[in-house]
This record gives structure tokens, C-alpha cells and sequence, in this order.
């Protein structure tokens, strides 16, 4: 997810809105049609009839995101008569459980699909996508280092379309009415969560606790652990007793307590982060959709900033989120899906879908703009962070993510609840991670 997950007006700043981005390309599109554009060269047997493709994601419903991949699949029909591509996915808490329950009855539901980096893994282990090398040869481009990990035999299987990667989002003007500047150490973040919280109005920070959404508490879990330089298991080992994970939920209790709104869900926190109610939250990059257009705080876009790591070994969770063709759909639908990607990842064509969602972290060379770049004001932090992966941080459970958040988030809700101690909650879901180590890895 970019998750994302997880499974969120522009201010009067120096680059186009998002509604004038789309409103440009939508002209520009137009504008394109009256013209003779160039065809795109498909093989005989997809030019008989109209191939229909279902492009399975829970990016439909994502703000901005949603906006910005409607506006390139458009670009795509408006460039060829021969390829349809169909809408087709969940909301983002769904998407993952569901196509999982696809996959295991033996066939997902869609001709192309996105995942997160522990799905994808998960799924091409399974059999469930297939080499995309031609893609990437008739796109000319180079892919980055890090898609190294959607390798299957030295071949690309997922072609990333989203890398998102943890970091403190803040606003700085909340930060400067309280005469504060970007921390430079834990005990310093802790102390100016206090300076911004003033109940019930104000709170200085945020993070996913809801016992009724254990997934994004999970999500954004993680992360609390990489603050003191930290994973969650050592191949089929668990560490949920090790220091930096105890530290990193000691440090969660300690923020909620002084400053979280409790019992807040994540479309209530979006909605007041959105109207300058809450200060901060350890978040993805990609979330900065949901408040690039805010209605309750139209000056936030401007306010937004990312802190420069201050957390030991200053690294931040990067997650690829790989687009794929199924494995199991036609060959024929194989082949169109092929041409469509081929389109996507065109240099021109993958820099104006990454405009158009706010991302920042390319997945070819050269798949940024330096003048884009330039007017992104929050994106200063993250680009500092160091990317440590998930498959670094979950160690062999990336296959198995779930299953491990289904064991340390009920004890940690424990925790927040005030019935049990860090210590003692993590020894006992380190007992079940064993358990559960043996389950998955001997089957």
C-alpha cells in the first residue's frame, strides 16, 4: 500500500495543483485526439477485436493517486483503438485479504494487479505473475537497483509504480507558533509532541492504534522499531523482545500518551491532520495526497515538511509497490497487458504519472524531473532517510506479514490499554511468533 497504506486547496505555491495538473494534461489530451497521433503497433491476433483488460488495485480509491492514473489510462485509449483498460479493485484495508483469498482458489480476478512489496513476494513465489524483461527492453529504460527484489530467476516479474518510504511528516507552521524547530534527537521530539498538545483541540501526533484496524496499525508499527536501528525477525527468527523493538513501542506508549488523539481512527486523523489539528505523524510519503488539496487548512500544502532523520541509523521503511500480469489470464490478455506497460514505463509517460501522484522516488533513471523536484518542499526529509527494505525488516515473515501483525498488534493494544508492560507483552507474542514460525516454515 502506499500503503500504502494504509490502507488522506493548494496553497499559493510555485508549481501547478493538482486540479491544474490534470486540468493541463486533460487539455493536453484533448488537444492530442484532434491530432494524428502515432499508433501503437500491436501484434494481429490483439487487433481482431478490442482486448478488454481488468487492471486490479486499490489505487481507484486513493486520493489523488486515483485522479492522476485515470488521467494515463485516458492518455492510453486516446493513444490506441485496440486496448481497454477496466477499473476493477477494493478499498485499500480489503484489497489485500481479498486478492489473497484470490490467489489461494487458485486465480486473481484480475488481468494486471498491484501489491505491496510482502504480497508481491508472496504471490510470485506462488506463480501468480510472470517475467516482464521484454517490458522493460521495448520501454528503453533502466530499472533501479532497488527492483532487484521483484526478481524471479534474474527476471523482473513486478515493475514498481509506487516507492513509498517512512518519515516524520510535519507542519511547520503548527511547529513555528510554537517556537519549534525540526528535533534533533528523540528526547527532543518527545518534548516539543508535548509543546504542540493541547486537548481537545490540538494534538501533537498521530499514529494508527485502533483495535479495530489492526492492518494499519501494523503498517505503520513497523517503522517504531527501525527509529533505534531495529527489525522484527532474522530470517525465521522473531526479535520481539530484542532492544531496539522494545525501545521503538516504549517510545510509541510515550507519544500516545502525551499527545495522540486515543481512540481515533485513520479517516478521522487524515481529516483533522488535514485541518492543522494534529502536528505530525511518522508516515509514507505517498500520504501527502490525501492533504494536497485540504479544504479545512488551505495554507497546510505549504506548511508540510519532512524532518532530516535525527533516529539512530536514520533509516525509514521503503516499500515498491510493482504492478503485475497474471499469471493466470490468457495469453492473449498477457500480451495486451504487455503493451500497456511497455506504454506506461515510456520515460514521458512514467514521469507524468509520477508528477501526477506526488511521488518522489523514481524506479528508472532519470524518472524525475529536477524542476518538479524542485517545487517539493516536504520531500527534503525522506530523500535523507535511509531505505531499508521490508524484506530487511520482517526477515523471511515479509512472506508471512499478516500473520506476524496478527500476533504483536492484540498484545500491544494490551499495552496502550495500560493492562501490561512493553516487556511483558512482547515476550508473550514472542512465544507465538516461535509458534507461528514453526507453523509457516515447516508446512
Amino acid at each position: 500500500m502506499t500503503n500504502s497504506n494504509t490502507s488522506k486547496k493548494t496553497t499559493a505555491k510555485k508549481t501547478i495543483s493538482r486540479r491544474d495538473f490534470l486540468k493541463f494534461t486533460g487539455v493536453a489530451a484533448g488537444a492530442a485526439s484532434s491530432m494524428a497521433l502515432p499508433k501503437i503497433s500491436f501484434p494481429v491476433f490483439i487487433r481482431q477485436s478490442k482486448m478488454e483488460l481488468n487492471f486490479l488495485t486499490w489505487f481507484w480509491q486513493e486520493p489523488g493517486r486515483g485522479d492522476a492514473w485515470r488521467m494515463m489510462i485516458k492518455k492510453f485509449h486516446e493513444a490506441q483503438t485496440d486496448i481497454h483498460i477496466n477499473e476493477s479493485g477494493y478499498g485499500e484495508n480489503d484489497y489485500f485479504q481479498q486478492i489473497l483469498v484470490q490467489a489461494k482458489s487458485g486465480k486473481i480476478d484480475g488481468d494486471m494487479f498491484t501489491e505491496t512489496p510482502d504480497g508481491f513476494l508472496r504471490l510470485m513465489k506462488a506463480g501468480h505473475t510472470i517475467s516482464l524483461e521484454d517490458v522493460v527492453k521495448k520501454a528503453g529504460v533502466t530499472l533501479s537497483k532497488a527492483q532487484d527484489m521483484l526478481r524471479k530467476d534474474g527476471e523482473v516479474n513486478g515493475l514498481d509504480i509506487v516507492t513509498v518510504r517512512f518519515g516524520l511528516l510535519y507542519n511547520k507552521g503548527l511547529y513555528d507558533k510554537a517556537g519549534l524547530k525540526e528535533p534533533t534527537s528523540i528526547d527532543e521530539w518527545v518534548d516539543g509532541v508535548k509543546a504542540l498538545t493541547n486537548k481537545p483541540n490540538q494534538f501533537g501526533i498521530f499514529s494508527p492504534h485502533v483495535a479495530s484496524d489492526p492492518f494499519s496499525t501494523w503498517f505503520t508499527l513497523q517503522q517504531w522499531a527501525v527509529l533505534y536501528d531495529g527489525v522484527w525477525a532474522d530470517g525465521k527468527k522473531p526479535l520481539l523482545t530484542s532492544e531496539p523493538v522494545i525501545n521503538g513501542l516504549k517510545l510509541f506508549k510515550t507519544m500516545f500518551d502525551l499527545g495522540m488523539p486515543q481512540g481515533t481512527d485513520i479517516g478521522t486523523a487524515n481529516k483533522m491532520f488535514g485541518g492543522s489539528q494534529i502536528a505530525q505523524e511518522l508516515v509514507v510519503s505517498a500520504a501527502v495526497n490525501s492533504w494536497s488539496n485540504s479544504t479545512d487548512d488551505p495554507n497546510l500544502y505549504g506548511n508540510l515538511r519532512s524532518a532530516k532523520p535525527f533516529w539512530p541509523g536514520g533509516k525509514g521503511i521503503t516499500r515498491i509497490h510493482p504492478i503485475c500480469v497474471n499469471a493466470n489470464t490468457e495469453p492473449e490478455k498477457q500480451a495486451a497487458a504487455k503493451e500497456f506497460l511497455s506504454w506506461l514505463y515510456k520515460k514521458e509517460n512514467y514521469q507524468q504519472l509520477l508528477e501526477g501522484c506526488l511521488d518522489v522516488i523514481p524506479a528508472i533513471e532519470g524518472g524525475i524531473r529536477p524542476e518538479y523536484r524542485a517545487t517539493l518542499k516536504w520531500a527534503d526529509g525522506y530523500d535523507a532517510t535511509t531505505a531499508i527494505t521490508v524484506p530487511e525488516t520482517l526477515g523471511d515473515f515479509v512472506l508471512f506479514n499478516d500473520e506476524l501483525g496478527q500476533v504483536v498488534v492484540p498484545h500491544f493494544q494490551e499495552v496502550l490499554a495500560g493492562s501490561t508492560s512493553v516487556e511483558d507483552a512482547m515476550a508473550a507474542a514472542q512465544t507465538e511468533a516461535e509458534e507461528l514460525a514453526i507453523r509457516v516454515f515447516t508446512a
